[in-house]
């Protein structure tokens, strides 16, 4: 590594001068925003080849509609073959349909692990790497994946069935039946010698209830996922009922409602400390649940219905590891979020995000975040960033945040939306990413949807609700040093609040970079005597 004796003086300034902690100014890198494309892989939602050419497309099917939904779209376009043979993305594409990244830094090169998830179809784990910051990405392995089966009707956008062993088999339309719902959330983390990737189990009446989902990873390879089950469940169509984990799986023990990891940092005493979200599921008190969406939220506006209460409960906990499998609870953290506001402009929902750690010893965490006015605990409404209030050097010191850019003054939002009456925007103020009109998609790639037109008094702004690929959602932030001054952000876009709004553009992966004072994070590798120091050489 090459040492900036720039950034040593710097960083020398910024340690001497820990009492004073006055928020860091950051602004945005002009035209750093792009729209992610992936080299190979498995099907994508749009492809332009001499020979493989297709695009995905599709909105839900009006009442009374009967299958084959042609007028509808085809949202699994060229999924399969004619001879069913499930097909591979054979060029440069965008990332569809790809989400919830996480990103690790690897000298010069990122590597990332993608939740690769067609929606009512599929969901598995995609390692890629990227060599310009994550905007091109090559694909290097694909595993626990869900649903070997292809649709039964590409334009069936539920995908009722599918076919198994030649046969027309009940899948979106049976209860039973996983859907899209298998292993998401990836992280990993180093304990004790060996590396480890977890995941959430979405499975009914598993998500968000039982442990994280624990794999063996193989250390040093050029392929993160080699080793790794093809399949992360034994599928259910083949003896019927749902599916259940393959073998190999373990589980954690002592977490709490565990939905994802946020980061992880390295003590004392031989522990790893991590940030993680716990969602307890429709758990919250009458009193202190959401109202129904407003008539002016985005999603009403695209769907023209208020999405119901949401009464799932978000707490930010800290818990510690040696071992990798066993945890031992901190405590919750405070200055994050509130899960009992209902201020449409308050943090109510923290869903995801990452860890980075500052030259003075404290930690930043770039976060994805909602309020009631998306009524959804995923936290997807805008990317916001916090700070430890005090130097890490014990896992307790990982219980005090406070935020820096929240709802009102994000790094990057969801479209506007104004309340009529009282004229308050949300946010309050423009994003740091103020952008419109970055989606690398045409209208007559994702026909037939269009994009509504609001009843009044709702005016629409400029390039309507949907000009960005991240206009209904943006979450899941995956910070990383990139030099001095720069920040390098991968993370997930909607182009509408729900996938099934537009089934051409969903599940996306863009980055952006951040300029901070100069020295302001700590680069990799550089802090190897200060506490929290990862000396393993995976980026957490």
């Amino acid at each position: 590594m090459k040492i900036n004796f720039g950034a040593v003086s710097t960083l020398a300034l910024l340690l001497a001068a820990t009492s004073a902690q006055a928020d860091p100014a950051i602004s945005y890198v002009p035209n750093s925003l792009k729209q992610s494309i992936i080299d190979r892989g498995p099907w994508t939602l749009h492809e332009s080849g001499d020979n493989f050419s297709h695009d995905a497309s599709g909105i839900v099917p009006s009442k009374g509609a009967t299958p084959p939904f042609t007028a509808f779209g085809t949202p699994y376009k060229n999924y399969c073959n004619a001879t069913g043979e499930i097909q591979v993305n054979h060029t440069r594409s965008l990332m569809q349909p790809f989400y919830f990244p996480l990103v690790r830094q690897r000298g010069d090169v990122l590597e990332g692990f993608f939740d690769y998830r067609p929606r009512n179809e599929e969901e598995a784990t995609v390692s890629a790497f990227s060599t310009d910051w994550g905007v091109h990405w090559t694909f290097t392995g694909k595993a626990l994946a869900l649903n070997p089966f292809c649709p039964a009707d590409p334009t069936d956008p539920d995908n009722n069935n599918v076919i198994v062993n030649g046969k027309v088999t009940a899948y979106g339309s049976d209860a039973n039946s996983a859907t899209d719902n298998g292993l998401g959330h990836s992280f990993i983390l180093s304990a004790k010698g060996k590396k480890f990737i977890y995941h959430l189990n979405r499975a009914n009446n598993h998500i968000d209830s039982d442990q994280l989902v624990v794999h063996r990873l193989a250390r040093d390879s050029d392929e993160p996922l080699f080793g790794l089950p093809e399949f992360g469940f034994v599928s259910p169509l083949s003896g019927g009922g749902y599916p259940t984990l393959e073998p190999t799986a373990m589980a954690t023990k002592g977490l709490i409602d565990p939905d994802a990891i946020l980061g992880a940092v390295h003590t004392h005493e031989d522990k790893t400390a991590i940030v993680y979200v716990s969602k307890s599921l429709s758990s919250a008190p009458p009193a202190t649940s959401c109202p129904s969406t407003p008539a002016f939220a985005l999603t009403n506006l695209v769907n023209g219905k208020p999405r119901k209460p949401n009464t799932d409960v978000i707490t930010i906990r800290v818990a510690t590891t040696i071992d990798g499998i066993n945890f031992t609870d901190v405590g919750s953290a405070a200055g994050l979020q509130d899960p009992t506001t209902v201020a449409l402009n308050g943090i109510r929902w923290l869903g995801s995000g990452s860890i980075l750690r500052l030259s003075d010893g404290r930690y930043g965490l770039f976060f994805g975040a909602g309020s009631c006015l998306d009524n959804d605990s995923d936290g997807f409404h805008f990317i916001g960033y916090a700070e430890t209030t005090a130097p890490v050097r014990n896992p307790s010191d990982l219980l005090s945040w406070h935020v820096v850019k929240g709802f009102d003054n994000p790094i990057l939002a969801t479209d506007t939306v104004v309340d009529p009456n009282s004229h308050q925007s949300y946010p309050a103020n423009p994003p740091l990413v103020n952008v419109h009109g970055a989606d690398a998609l045409s209208s007559t790639q994702v026909a037939p949807f269009v994009p509504p037109a609001p009843p009044a008094p709702f005016v629409i702004p400029a390039g309507g609700y949907n000009s960005n690929f991240f206009s209904g959602r943006s979450y899941d932030p995956q910070a990383v040093y990139t030099d001095e001054r720069t920040v390098t952000i991968v993370f997930a876009g909607y182009n509408t609040p729900q996938p099934s709004n537009n089934l051409g553009d969903y599940r996306t992966i863009g980055r952006f970079q951040l300029h901070f004072p100069a020295g302001y994070f700590s680069p990799p590798g550089f802090d190897f005597d200060l506490p929290g120091f990862d000396r393993d050489d995976d980026r957490q």
